[in-house]
């Protein structure tokens, strides 16, 4: 099956259906490298099947031999803050963030020690009264099934173990953190809880498949992979006519706009963040990493991440009706969405991502109902 293909810029796919010639428009940068992909049409549900790999071989043929000038548009292409300076600003506006609660760091620490037992863990949550009050609520919550069983810490420690009460004081207290209205990417409270609560729930099961003994830090990692986004969401809106182009219909990740615009993307300011906060390195390298794991020297939690994250987006396209992509039908149609070198890398094939999609979203829809009521 030969499919037409029609460029109007480098950075998008224009194709059509050969059967019926409806025409569709995916964005480069957000299709996997060296894979073949195919999805049913939306009208006609005939088969599209596209070779990127050849296409990309086009697209570099073509940009060597018309490269973009002032008179095809590429002068109205916004100049990004790549001076030294501006850097050492956002650095410096690290300050400006709401501190993480001590009582993560703790337990992260007694949880990473193999001779820790469950009273440690326990004392140490009812040192904060707060973060206890919050704990004993999620954990009578329908989501573990405890629902007014339990009527101290001590107690939910013993009925949900070491891991689980770990992960819960983690969701606890980074809540008030990432729970955040971002206006410079259109992403309210609601939502940018929901992806974060999607990419540590789908990191967490992915790691239970490759290495259970990084359970905890994928979680961990997976709820804080964007906390760059809260350092740059200022600097976005006040680019935000920019930003709100490059992206616009799809065209450019948020990743390649923040590259273009600021000269540094939430990837990098997320490690940095980490560092601030004295996150373990382990961490703090695979958040670092998570949108590029072929460049964290094969960092099997970079590579979780990645995976989890793009898992979380591909949930979003298929709730996100406006989208179009995510008008194609179901989840096979947008598994253009998920490298095969990441899958290959954790061992995982293209039948088990939507198995791990519905149990991370089962986890999601019920927490995040959970979590308002322990915000309340």
């Amino acid at each position: 099956m030969e499919t037409t293909i029609d460029r109007k810029e480098w950075i998008t796919m224009k194709f059509e259906c050969p059967q019926c010639n409806k025409q569709y428009e995916v964005p480069e940068d957000k299709l996997p490298p060296k894979k073949k992909v195919s999805f049913p049409c939306l009208n006609c549900k005939e088969r599209i099947a596209l070779d990127l790999e050849a296409l990309r071989n086009i697209d570099a043929a073509g940009a060597e031999a018309n490269p973009p000038s002032p008179e095809t548009g590429a002068a109205d292409e916004p100049q990004a803050e790549t001076n030294g300076d501006f850097r050492k600003k956002i650095l410096r506006q690290l300050k400006d963030l709401p501190p993480m609660p001590q009582i993560v760091f703790k337990a992260r620490h007694l949880l990473a020690n193999p001779d820790s037992e469950m009273r440690d863990l326990s004392a140490l949550l009812e040192s904060d009264q707060a973060i206890a009050t919050k704990v004993l609520k999620l954990a009578n919550s329908a989501y573990y099934g405890l629902c007014g069983k339990v009527s101290s810490i001590r107690h939910a420690s013993s009925m949900l173990g070491f891991k689980a009460l770990g992960q819960l004081i983690s969701m606890v207290g980074t809540s008030a953190v990432l729970g955040k209205t971002l206006q410079g990417y259109d992403l309210d409270s609601a939502g940018t809880w929901r992806h974060s609560l999607m990419a540590a729930s789908a990191s967490r099961i992915i790691a239970l498949g490759k290495n259970p003994a990084l359970e905890s830090d994928a979680f961990s990692a997976g709820l804080i992979h964007d906390v760059g986004k809260l350092v740059l969401d200022r600097h976005v809106d006040k680019r935000k006519s920019d930003f709100e182009r490059l992206t616009e219909g799809g065209r450019n990740s948020m990743l390649v706009a923040e590259q273009r615009i600021l000269g540094l993307d939430h990837a990098e300011i997320g490690f940095e963040v980490c560092q601030y906060w004295n996150i373990p390195e382990t961490i703090s390298t695979a958040i670092k990493f998570h949108h590029q794991p072929s460049k964290s020297e094969d960092d099997e939690l970079a590579y979780i991440i990645f995976m989890a994250n793009s898992i979380a987006n591909m949930a979003k396209a298929l709730e996100d009706s406006e989208s179009m992509i995510a008008q194609m039908d179901g989840i096979e149609a947008h598994m253009y969405m998920i490298d095969d070198e990441a899958l290959a890398f954790l061992a995982l094939t293209e039948e088990d991502v939507p198995r791990i999609l519905g149990e991370a979203r089962k986890a999601v829809d019920s927490l995040s109902e959970e979590m308002q009521i322990v915000a309340a």
